[in-house]
């Protein structure tokens, strides 16, 4: 059985990456790593296949943008290809590495930003990737969103992780994001739900009005902590 849903999710990771999404990734137009700061809240999102981060019409850009607009000095929004989550985890950490020592002392730790990571379709697969690299160095996440996330291995949640979330659809054969996500440590990562969008595609699916909502809540809600 594990064999069979290892190859079920090759198969649409491939078909992604083959042509289902097709528009080109503009490099000039990428949010660079390096832009990342010390801010008390950070945003990353993670758009999927070879979209571009600057595409509008990408659910995750027009979270980013309407993020932009909330009245929060301390808040920071960002997008990226889910190519560049590497680049992405050591922008982060080089951000917290105060004393640029390449360590992160337990001080560094506690003024660490509070960080949401947003990811649609191979986009929600390097949520994954990039939350589990940060637990590797004990960073935290506040929470992590996945829409209709397809990928190997982003089924489950590390420990580092607060609160997380996903997002799927049915309407879409054979691009079907993970129906259920799960926690690697339920002590320590609560999994706020497994939500079926209904009569919605793979790409729409991140456009919905209610994960927007959900998103926005969230991030006024730690802005004013």
């Amino acid at each position: 059985m594990k064999h069979q849903s290892t190859f079920s999710n090759i198969i649409k990771v491939s078909l992604i990456l083959a042509g289902v999404l097709l528009t080109p990734v503009d490099s000039r137009s990428q949010n660079s790593p390096a832009q990342l700061n010390t801010n008390k809240v950070i945003i990353i999102g993670f758009v999927g296949g070879l979209r571009s981060p600057e595409d509008i019409n990408q659910g995750v850009v027009q979270i980013r943008n309407r993020l932009r607009d909330v009245n929060c000095t301390n808040l920071q929004v960002s997008t990226f290809s889910h190519f560049h989550w590497r680049k992405t985890y050591t922008n982060i950490f080089q951000a917290i590495d105060l004393d640029r020592n390449s360590t992160l002392s337990d001080e560094e730790l506690r003024q660490a930003p509070r960080l949401i990571i947003i990811g649609h379709s191979l986009g929600g697969w390097a949520v994954i990737k990039l939350a589990r690299r940060l637990e590797k160095a004990s960073i935290p996440i506040e929470l992590t969103v996945q829409l209709d996330s397809v990928g190997i291995g982003d089924e489950v949640v590390p420990g580092n992780v607060k609160f997380a979330i996903n997002y799927y659809q049915r309407n879409q054969w054979p691009i079907r994001g993970e129906k259920r996500i799960r926690a690697e440590n339920v002590s320590s990562t609560n999994i706020i739900n497994n939500i079926l969008i209904q009569n919605v595609r793979h790409e729409a699916l991140a456009r919905n009005i209610q994960i927007s909502d959900f998103i926005t809540d969230k991030v006024l809600a730690l802005c004013l902590k």
